[in-house]
C-alpha cells in the first residue's frame, strides 16, 4: 500500500511538471503585436503585392517598441511568461520575412527591427527567467519543492525537494522540462533533494544565446 501511495505521489508531481512545461491553457494573456503571422505563409506573388502592408506592419512594430512595450503583463504565471516567447517569435517571423524581401525599404526596416528586438531579448530574457522560476514555484510549493534562480544572467534554475532523492525522478523531470527550459534559454538545471545536498545532479542545456531570434522549430 505504501508503494502505491509513493507512485501516486510521484505521478502527481510529474503531472505538475508537465503543466509547467506546456502550460494549463487557462491564461488568456495576449501580446501587443499580432501573433497570427506565425501561421500564415504567403506566396511570392502575394508578398510582392503586399509590400505596402509589410512596410506598414514593420513601421507599426517599430513605433510600438519606440513607445514602450509593457512587459509586466508577462510576469505572474507560467502561461503569461510563455506568451512573451510567442511575442518574440512573432517579431522574429516578421523580421525574417523582411530580410529576404527584394524591396530595399522592407529590408532596411527589417534590419532596424532586428536590432531592436535583439536588444530587447538581451534585456528581457534574464528578467523572464526569474519570473518563470517564481511562477513555477507557485505550482510546486504544495509538493514541498522549492525553485531558485542562479547565475549572473539567471541562466541556472535549481529545484530542491525530497522528490529528487530518486534519480529516476530527476531524469524523468529533466526529460519533461528540457524543451521548455531551452525555450527560456536556461543553460543549466540543478536537482537537489535537500538544501545542503552537495552531491546534487545537474544537466547542461544547449540553449541559444539570448539575442538569437526566437523560434519554436
Amino acid at each position: 500500500m505504501k508503494r502505491k501511495v509513493q507512485h501516486l505521489f510521484s505521478a502527481l508531481i510529474l503531472a505538475g511538471f508537465i503543466m509547467i512545461a506546456f502550460g494549463s491553457g487557462d491564461d488568456e494573456t495576449k501580446s501587443e503585436s499580432s501573433t497570427d503571422t506565425l501561421t500564415s505563409t504567403p506566396s511570392a506573388a502575394e508578398k510582392e503585392k503586399d509590400i505596402p502592408s509589410q512596410i506598414a506592419q514593420l513601421k507599426r512594430e517599430l513605433a510600438s517598441i519606440e513607445k514602450g512595450v509593457d512587459f509586466s503583463t508577462y510576469r505572474n504565471t507560467v502561461e503569461a511568461a510563455q506568451m512573451e516567447l510567442v511575442l518574440f517569435a512573432a517579431w522574429a517571423k516578421t523580421i525574417n520575412e523582411a530580410l529576404v524581401s527584394e524591396n530595399s525599404e522592407v529590408q532596411a526596416l527589417g534590419k532596424e527591427l532586428e536590432k531592436k528586438v535583439k536588444n530587447i531579448q538581451i534585456r528581457e530574457f534574464p528578467i523572464l527567467r526569474k519570473a518563470y522560476t517564481k511562477a513555477i514555484y507557485q505550482k510546486l510549493w504544495k509538493e514541498n519543492i522549492e525553485t531558485e534562480i542562479l547565475g549572473k544572467k539567471n541562466k541556472t534554475i535549481q529545484f530542491t525537494g525530497g522528490y529528487f532523492a530518486d534519480n529516476g525522478n530527476k531524469a524523468q523531470t529533466q526529460e519533461t522540462l528540457q524543451e521548455a527550459l531551452k525555450m527560456f534559454r536556461f543553460t543549466r538545471v540543478n536537482y537537489k533533494w535537500y538544501k545542503y545536498d552537495n552531491d546534487y545532479t545537474y544537466y547542461e542545456i544547449d540553449s541559444p544565446i539570448d539575442s538569437e531570434l526566437m523560434t519554436f522549430n
